[in-house]
């Protein structure tokens, strides 16, 4: 099939798909993003809901809209019509990674969950460095890495952290789950277009939440807690960025605590050396 064209096209049906698809993706992440910063290290909500998140909402239409412009670049400089921007989106890997190995054992010591999140901003830093340094060496290496190894690395990830948790989580309601997931089957798997042209990702959310307000409203499912939502509701607001040193407050209470450390190892190695020399006169 010759899928040259002069000028690619921004939008193609197919697209409302996509979508949605990383519509739910990206919502269902930061709901679990959200959960751990406020109930695994215990994040103030204010830092959550007031830097955290707004950060993301501005990151997120930034970095996708970008991705979008360099795939209509390729696309026109090849003169191709099946060019698809790589979707934006928080990292659920590196989600759990900073979360657990990084902000709670700093957590665990320090009982510091604004430290916690200072360490978690210093290690994105690293990784943003690294991602720099990635762009210049990354042509290369996958230049002699296998093309199958480097999928079946992203596969078994999606597999492991993406997949498994919200495919076992939807056993909680089986009815509504097995419903949404029939949709999302026929409509992005066996291709069959929906009424009215509705995308699949759409219709399995519009379905699924009509289908659960309404199990709750005639007591058939307590799913929906209108208190809970009402009370999400109340934490929209406008809340603008502004430039932040937190990440080098981190290093500076890391040098800090350090230092106290190591001055405590010292005079606890005094005392312990005088205790022995006491120890010893006594002896003689």
């Amino acid at each position: 099939m010759n899928t040259a064209t002069a000028v690619p096209r921004w939008w193609v049906p197919g697209d409302w798909n996509g979508f949605f698809g990383l519509f739910t993706n990206v919502v269902l992440n930061v709901i679990v993003l959200t959960g751990l910063c406020l109930h695994v290290v215990n994040l103030p909500a204010d830092i959550v809901y007031g830097r955290i998140l707004p950060a993301l909402g501005i990151a997120l239409p930034l970095g996708n809209l970008y991705y979008a412009y360099l795939a209509w670049r390729l696309a026109k400089n090849e003169r191709r019509g099946d060019v698809t921007a790589m979707p934006y989106g928080p990292s659920v890997p590196h989600m759990f990674i900073v979360v657990f190995l990084i902000m709670l054992p700093i957590y665990l010591k320090t009982h510091d969950p604004v430290l916690a999140w200072q360490s978690g901003l210093v290690w994105c830093l690293v990784i943003g460095a690294i991602v720099l340094l990635g762009a210049f060496v990354g042509p290369t290496v996958r230049k002699y890495t296998p093309r199958a190894a480097m999928l079946g690395t992203l596969a078994g990830i999606s597999i492991a952290f993406i997949s498994m948790r919200p495919a076992f989580l939807g056993w909680e309601d089986p009815w509504l789950f097995m419903l949404s997931l029939t949709i999302v089957l026929v409509s992005w798997m066996a291709g069959v277009r929906l009424p009215f042209g509705l995308p699949g990702g759409l219709a399995a959310v519009i379905l699924g939440t009509v289908l659960a307000w309404l199990a709750k409203l005639v007591h058939l499912d307590e799913l929906m807690q209108p208190a809970e939502v009402v009370s999400a509701l109340g934490q929209f607001g406008l809340r603008l960025p502004y430039p932040s040193t937190d990440f080098a407050r981190a290093l500076g209470r890391y040098r800090t605590v350090t230092g106290h450390r190591r001055a405590a190892r010292h005079l606890q190695f005094h005392r312990g050396h005088e205790q022995r020399r006491e120890r010893g006169g006594s002896g003689r």
